[in-house]
């Protein structure tokens, strides 16, 4: 019998064949950017925490296992491809499930055709200084159905945090550390209008995202699986906006937001990088607050009307048709204002009385309401950077027995976020103050030491406005550790100040009286005091006198139990004068400057400041 014997190199060849036809035929799938995206991995976890909306036990740490699982369980179940069409249309379009399905997933086609998808906005709420959780602004996607130009009948998509208290300390402190779950849900966009635009008096900035019809397709599927994701919400990173552009990230990986977002996510501030971010941005449009749109309302009255304004409306035969239009359009408009929940919730009494100015203006005919004349504002994307590094130099002289004649430090300072008065006001909030996290440290070189001289933990301000455009309400908080001035003794510790007053608006800027009253605990002591306080009494003017430059003059009586003059009896109150400017050097760049006097003490200050 004879046998066939092979050449060796030949055994070796087919063998060789047979392994890498065996090898390419069922090649191991790999993950890309867009999975990564899709799944939130973030350092090699996904920030989505609910384990069922993974298909591996480990998919939450191995992008690698949940693909290939990923691959297995869609090919077989019918039910998952209707959970999760996303997944199944990133898997086929890269042809790593070749197969076509005639799933009819009843609930994601109805999905679909109730939002018939256009447009993709992305919408800024503006700055809400008066509440803590709204302060930064916030972001949402407004879905734009295909043939519809009305905002009523739109569909929102909101990130937000699963509130489990009203109590603001602990929303502060669970915001901040995590504990809230975050999520995304659709709703009609008019709850928003009615919730932001007309009950919280901000304006609604819409950016229509430029996206095709592939990726409006894949947005759809990416959303209906979204509404079973759960994350750790964090109030200044992991938030409302950084899930947003997360989001838009895993639609197109090329546009690298998480990558170009800073650690602290604030919603203004991501609005800069879509606007920065080339061909996204197709259109910009602004809604009016109902506020802005009362207050111009309020100004399309003459002296006759303006009398009637807020008083129960009776027919007066003596006002023309079109004051009476004028008169008649203001009372529903600050109906909306002031009544604008009772008439959502479809309250009797409320509704009838709307109804009732209906019908009185509806008697007039056709006659048009007048224009409105609101100021137009820049958007919210063209705010400054929210961090700066500031250098500088400061002299402080006294003039009293006993005291160190002069302090000359050298200075630096970091601060974390947001907008101060003094700067730039473009996009920002009007005159107010929102700031996280500032550093102050000086070096004196006569004496060599460097000291923190103030660490500001939060300041918030806001001097708000009225429909009459007349005397409003200011406020003010602040919290951290400083160097006291004045004392001359290093005395850092914690202090609390607050501040209530009225302001009075104009076109350049504002005026305003306040009393701010601060609280500090240190050692070791000065003057004998471990807890120290004070009050002022100040008039002050603050003004935009052009684009580039602001100024702050502040005057008025100081009493202070640590006050040498005021310790000795020698005096029971002094006078303190402040007056600040910043001037914008060029593109980032500004320079600010600090004068103020505490009876024969002198301080001057000027600071470079770098944006970033």
């Amino acid at each position: 019998m004879n046998t066939l014997h092979l050449p060796r190199s030949l055994f070796f060849l087919i063998l060789f064949s047979l392994l890498a036809a065996k090898l390419f035929a069922n090649p191991t799938p790999t993950v890309d950017q867009q999975w990564l995206n899709l799944y939130r991995y973030d350092s090699g976890k996904s920030l989505v925490t609910n384990k069922k909306w993974f298909f591996h036990s480990e998919g939450r740490t191995s992008p690698q296992l949940e693909l290939k699982e990923a691959i297995k369980v869609l090919k077989n179940s019918s039910e998952k491809r209707c959970q999760f069409p996303a997944r199944l249309l990133y898997l086929q379009r890269r042809g790593l499930i070749k197969e076509s399905f005639s799933d009819k997933c009843p609930k994601f086609s109805y999905f679909k055709r109730k939002v018939k998808l256009e447009k993709v906005w992305l919408v800024f709420a503006s700055y809400f200084v008066n509440n803590p959780g709204s302060a930064f602004g916030h972001t949402l996607f407004k879905l734009q159905g295909k043939g519809n130009n009305n905002d009523l009948l739109e569909w929102g998509v909101n990130f937000a945090a699963e509130m489990t208290t009203q109590n603001p300390v602990l929303y502060a402190l669970f915001g901040l550390t995590g504990v809230f779950k975050g999520n995304f849900s659709l709703l009609p966009y008019f709850i928003k209008i009615s919730e932001y635009s007309d009950s919280e008096t901000r304006d609604l900035w819409e950016y229509q995202i430029d996206l095709t019809e592939v990726e409006k397709e894949l947005f759809l599927a990416h959303l209906w699986e979204m509404d079973g994701a759960t994350f750790d919400y964090y109030y200044l990173t992991q938030n409302c906006s950084y899930h947003l552009l997360y989001f838009l990230d895993a639609i197109r990986p090329s546009f690298r937001f998480k990558e170009r977002m800073s650690y602290f996510v604030l919603p203004s501030l991501t609005l800069t990088v879509a606007d920065e971010t080339p061909g996204l941005i197709r259109q910009t449009k602004v809604r009016p607050s109902q506020f802005k749109r009362t207050q111009a309302r309020y100004q399309n009255l003459n002296d006759k009307t303006t009398e009637l304004a807020f008083l129960p409306y009776k027919r007066d035969s003596s006002l023309s048709p079109k004051e009476q239009a004028d008169l008649l359009d203001f009372k529903m408009d600050y109906m909306d204002l002031t009544k604008g929940k009772l008439l959502l919730m479809k309250d009797a009494k409320t509704v009838a009385k709307k109804r009732a100015l209906q019908a009185e203006r509806a008697k007039l005919g056709e006659l048009p309401p007048s224009p409105l004349n609101i100021p137009t504002e820049a958007g919210p994307h063209t705010i400054h950077p929210s961090r700066f590094l500031g250098v500088g130099y400061e002299q402080q002289s006294f003039e009293r027995p006993g005291a160190d004649p002069l302090y000359k430090r050298l200075l630096l300072t970091y601060r974390f976020s947001f907008h101060e008065y003094l700067d730039p006001q473009r996009g920002a909030p009007s005159w107010s103050q929102l700031m996280l996290g500032k550093v102050e440290g000086a070096y004196d070189k006569d004496r060599e030491r460097f000291e923190l001289k103030k660490f500001t933990l939060f300041t918030t301000e806001a001097n708000q406005e009225n429909i009459k455009n007349t005397a409003a309400i200011s406020w003010g908080l602040q919290m951290g550790l400083r160097n006291h001035p004045h004392t001359q003794a290093y005395d850092l510790g914690p202090y609390f100040e607050t501040l209530v007053g009225l302001n009075w608006r104009a076109s350049w800027g504002l005026f305003r009286v306040i009393a701010p009253v601060a609280i500090d605990y240190s050692r070791p002591e000065a003057q004998g005091k471990d807890l120290k306080y004070s009050g002022k009494l100040l008039a002050q003017v603050m003004g935009e006198l052009s684009s580039n430059f602001r100024l702050i003059a502040s005057a008025g009586p100081l009493w202070a139990n640590y006050h040498p003059e005021i310790v000795s009896d020698q005096s029971t109150v002094l006078l303190y004068a402040n007056l600040q400017g910043q001037w914008d050097i060029y593109g980032d760049v500004s320079l600010r400057l600090k004068s103020s006097v505490l009876d024969k003490d002198l301080q001057n200050m000027a600071k470079l400041l770098f944006y970033f």
